[in-house]
């Protein structure tokens, strides 16, 4: 039997241009995909221009479209928006960034009726959208538009932003606006925060109440001031806000702090820290800002303090392993040899296991497990299937007990869509047998088949996997 060529430029070329086009013909006329991407090439050959015009029309009828996208034309919708965004940049962007701008706006603000008729649950056509949002900065800089020109483009984007599509609109055309753009643009947030407070009565910043007009202006605004480094401005745009809140609290401070600015951080941290009453609401992020603030005001104690408290607290690994890294030599080992000990005893043995396993301390690892089997759910197969992996090599008895508690925990609830996972782990447990000179305190492997066999007798579906 002859050998199935295989489909190469080189083998393909055999064939002729002719006979290739024949085959494109034809298929293309079954594929709407292919046709419109041969269109495409072929337009392309013309110059920009001719592109643009196929393009101008694909997003026309686009636009008047109002048929909902089942969710197996989904794939194949997002996949022409990418060809159509990679085609605006590239092969019109490079000759005429100016008609490549015009169609790239066009493209994006589809977005809206698209998301009307389509479920996009994964988040995939939204993050295309996004993608051509940063493709506008360079063709924008190339296509020099005038920043009175593009101030008030970008104004109607943030006030039309249903979807969020937009939220980084500013970050993306910073280079694109300059100082002079984003002044420009700057003015008009404010002109239009003014006029959306005053005629809308009920516009205000309270707790459980949520403006997105005014929201995404502010978000433009603060942009702005991330934009030119002024934390004054971005202070500015929190006025009548609660600053009591975390979230406010630590984003401020974020920007007094890299701005040479500790004292003021701190009191704004202080006024706005995670309490019971806030339900602890950005902690993480709050704590993190605050040991940098501790840091720069010369106050490594407490840095060190609170990085050891949300280790603690926590079990945050990369908290300790920053107050490790602050300690001298030989300290730090002594510091490690006493966090890691009093994980062993640690209230959530699952947490502590987890900890142990990816830190990594295996030997304290498996202490846990050995002392600690049977407050071990076997449910938590995503914890316990790995930690076994890792055990096995050094450590076979604690991988054999994590084996047999998933093991367990399948036969008891009669999990039939896990018995070939617990086959599988009875395999693993029969091969380690030989590393295991004594089971101490817990079953040998004899008697804990037996009593699998007396506990699970009518389980057929199992045994008979494990028996075929």
């Amino acid at each position: 039997m002859a050998a199935r060529s295989k489909l190469t430029v080189d083998s393909l070329s055999k064939l002729g241009a002719k006979r290739l086009a024949e085959i494109l013909i034809a298929e293309a006329g079954r594929n709407r995909q292919l046709k419109q991407a041969v269109q495409m090439a072929l337009a392309a050959e013309t110059g920009s221009a001719e592109v643009g015009q196929q393009i101008r029309k694909r997003l026309a009828q686009l636009a008047r479209s109002q048929a909902f996208v089942t969710w197996d034309k989904a794939k194949e919708l997002a996949t022409e928006i990418e060809r159509l965004r990679t085609a605006i940049v590239e092969a019109i962007g490079a000759a005429n960034p100016k008609l490549a701008v015009e169609l790239l706006w066009q493209l994006i603000d589809l977005h809206s009726s698209i998301f009307e008729r389509l479920d996009d649950s994964s988040g995939r056509v939204s993050g295309l959208f996004r993608s051509a949002c940063q493709d506008l900065g360079p063709l924008l800089k190339r296509a020099k538009i005038k920043s009175s020109e593009l101030a008030p483009m970008v104004l109607q984007r943030i006030i039309h932003n249903g979807y969020g599509i937009y939220d980084g609109i500013v970050l993306a055309l910073n280079e694109a606006l300059g100082r002079e753009g984003r002044n420009a643009l700057r003015q008009l947030l404010e002109e239009r925060r003014q006029e959306h407070l005053v005629s809308d009565k009920r516009a205000a910043v309270q707790p459980g109440r949520f403006d997105y007009t005014l929201s995404g202006l502010l978000l433009a605004l603060r942009d702005i001031a991330d934009c030119e480094s002024d934390v004054d401005a971005f202070i500015e745009t929190y006025e009548g806000f609660d600053l009591s809140n975390p979230a406010y609290a630590t984003e401020i401070a974020e920007r007094l702090l890299h701005a040479g600015r500790p004292k003021e951080a701190l009191l704004y941290l202080d006024r706005g820290a995670p309490n019971d009453h806030n339900r602890n609401f950005k902690a993480f992020e709050w704590s993190d800002v605050r040991i940098g603030v501790l840091n720069a005001l010369g106050r490594k104690n407490d840095a060190q303090a609170l990085r050891f408290l949300l280790f603690e607290r926590h079990l945050s690994a990369p908290h300790l392993k920053a107050y490790l890294k602050q300690l001298g030599d030989f300290e730090d080992v002594e510091a490690e040899h006493a966090a890691l000990t009093q994980l062993e005893s640690h209230s959530n043995v699952h947490a502590a296991l987890a900890f142990l396993i990816n830190w990594p301390a295996l030997g304290r690892a498996a202490r846990v497990v050995e002392a600690r089997i049977q407050e071990i759910d076997g449910d938590l197969y995503e914890l316990l299937d790995p930690a076994a992996s890792a055990l096995e090599g050094k450590h076979p008895l604690a991988a054999v007990l994590l084996r047999r508690r998933l093991i367990d925990f399948t036969l008891k609830k009669a999990r039939s869509t896990r018995y070939r996972h617990a086959v599988r782990h009875v395999r693993e447990i029969e091969s380690q047998q030989s590393d295991i000179a004594d089971y101490g305190r817990h079953e040998s492997h004899a008697d804990y088949m037996a009593r699998l066999k007396r506990d699970h007798a009518r389980k057929p579906a199992f045994w008979s996997l494990l028996t075929g």
